[in-house]
């Protein structure tokens, strides 16, 4: 019966732990762009990537970019060499504790064009 009991206690214990692991995914697309976020709050990893979709023959050039309205992306930069198929992404460590959010915006701006992208948890 002991047994029984510490076994059960432990299974509850090994759910909640793999439960603790798992990623928060934010993804939100547009004509032109589209975006993928990650956060594991166990591993303290977040990653993104930012990748051009949008058609036309002119390279995609003088990207800046910043997240708002997150507590967990804080990012702002600028993007590479113009490019036709232009994909931006970093990683980095949460620097504060994680903070549950259903969502976020991305801004976006490029070869004198601008948009506001919502990211939305999936």
């Amino acid at each position: 019966m002991k047994a029984w009991v510490i076994g059960l206690i432990l299974l509850f214990s090994l759910a909640g732990l793999t439960g603790c692991a798992k990623s928060m995914q934010y993804t939100g697309k547009s004509t032109a762009w589209s975006v993928e976020c990650s956060i594991n709050p166990s591993s303290k990893q977040k990653t993104y990537a930012i990748k051009y979709i949008g058609k036309g023959n002119q390279p995609v050039s003088n990207v800046q970019y910043s997240f708002e309205n997150s507590s967990n992306f804080k990012y702002k930069g600028n993007g590479g060499s113009p490019s036709k198929n232009l994909r931006i992404s970093g990683k980095s460590t949460l620097d504060s504790p994680y903070v549950k959010e259903n969502g976020f915006t991305l801004y976006i701006k490029w070869n004198n064009t601008e948009e506001e992208i919502q990211l939305v948890k999936s």
